[in-house]
């Protein structure tokens, strides 16, 4: 088998718009994954108030009024009253917003018809023009005394509006490609495979297995492997290293041979990968004969790689679909199409703009109440900003078996 390119199915924190999960007592070490895991959840859920009247209101307090997304060819707002959130996105070629640009738009515009409460609205404002052209932006919707910026834009740009100092500026949510907080109250807002990576080496050290070697595609980044290694450092796991691996059965397969020394010590193997290749890599380390090892995935495992029995026993940490499956069916009779990640986090961005606003106020909004330890819960899961500019977002554990994800250990109410 050859992969040339496979479309990834689902967002790097492993939203999914439907997916079929059942409850499962586990095999072998997963036994002991699950009951731990059991006396680790909180039962009580201390959100914090502002967004808990608006994010966990999805359910049973939200407007059902129509949602219309005006023409990209006139500057678009979603509702008229209130604090404004500012949304920082770039036209395509064309001159309007398109793919990912259009969903987190059209995900915002969902949120503040549903938790605005004529106490914030939506200005969208077009970044394609460069970094100079979004810092004046920037000072605009400052001047206008905009409550949060909400950017999705390369790096270059958004690195750009993240430099501007804090106090020049609203707070920032970033929901593109992370960027150092270089001047603080900048939020990096997406979670990615790393973090469902983390969450699962996690659940296996709870079973004691604790020597975690690691298998990535060949493009991986280095500072990527930097963040997984000191992490599982972090968590009392032993990091034995990390073998790159190329997008063919035989290149997969060599790499498992390329690793056999550190395999032999490892008790735990963690793959990461959008391909179905990540099932060669499983089924080549089985083949080796390595017993009593803990295979551990990732969200962006594609969703066709579950039915190769080679995977089963694997597990994989990801976002629940409770919160998605709520809004689906209203986004997709809004904009004509399947909720994506990125419409999600589009929508908490707002959801969590509103609950702030709603309770404290639009003087509310500042670093403390964002970065309020006991965090959010919204479509995107249970998740905290930090200080330091990174989100920490809770995942449920699942079970590949028979070809679909077993619920093992449900999201933890709080943190």
């Amino acid at each position: 088998m050859t992969v040339q390119s496979i479309g990834q199915v689902l967002g790097s924190h492993g939203l999914r718009s439907t997916r079929q999960v059942s409850p499962s007592e586990g095999v072998g070490s997963l036994k002991l994954i699950k009951s731990v895991l059991a006396m680790s959840i909180v039962v009580a859920c201390g959100l914090l108030a502002g967004c808990q009247s608006g994010v966990d209101g999805i359910a049973k307090n939200v407007k059902t009024n129509d949602i219309k997304a005006p023409s990209s060819e006139v500057e678009e707002s979603f509702g008229e009253t209130g604090a404004e959130i500012t949304l920082l996105l770039p036209k395509g070629a064309t001159g309007i917003y398109d793919g990912a640009a259009r969903d987190v738009r059209d995900g915002a515009g969902l949120g503040v018809g549903e938790l605005g409460g004529n106490q914030v609205f939506v200005k969208v404002v077009d970044v394609a023009f460069g970094a100079a052209a979004a810092t004046t932006a920037v000072s605009a919707a400052k001047a206008r005394g905009s409550v949060l910026l909400v950017s999705y834009a390369s790096p270059a740009v958004t690195s750009a509006i993240a430099a501007v100092p804090a106090d020049q500026r609203p707070p920032l949510l970033n929901l593109g490609v992370p960027v150092p907080p270089t001047s603080g109250n900048v939020y990096n807002f997406v979670s990615d495979e790393i973090d469902s990576a983390i969450d699962g080496a996690r659940a296996a050290f709870a079973s004691g297995h604790k020597k975690v070697l690691v298998f990535a595609q060949s493009d991986f980044p280095a500072a990527g492997e930097e963040r997984l290694a000191s992490a599982i450092r972090a968590g009392g796991g032993t990091y034995l290293g990390l073998t790159r691996y190329d997008l063919t059965d035989a290149a997969a397969s060599d790499a498992v041979k390329r690793a056999g020394a550190h395999l032999q010590n490892a008790d735990t193997v963690l793959v990461l990968g959008k391909t179905v290749i990540t099932t060669t890599i499983v089924g080549a380390v089985k083949a080796s004969g390595k017993t009593n090892v803990t295979f551990v995935g990732t969200s962006a495992w594609p969703s066709q790689a579950y039915s190769n029995p080679s995977v089963t026993g694997t597990v994989i940490a990801m976002v629940e679909p409770e919160g998605a499956t709520m809004i689906g069916e209203r986004y997709q009779r809004h904009y004509k199409r399947t909720l994506s990640t990125d419409a999600a986090y589009g929508y908490d961005a707002v959801a969590v703009a509103s609950g702030i606003v709603r309770t404290k106020g639009p003087e509310g909004m500042n670093a403390q109440n964002l970065t309020s330890n006991v965090g959010f819960r919204g479509v995107t899961g249970l998740f905290r900003l930090t200080p330091a500019g990174t989100v920490e977002r809770k995942m449920s554990l699942y079970s590949l078996s028979g070809g679909k994800l077993t619920l093992l250990g449900a999201t933890p109410a709080s943190f």
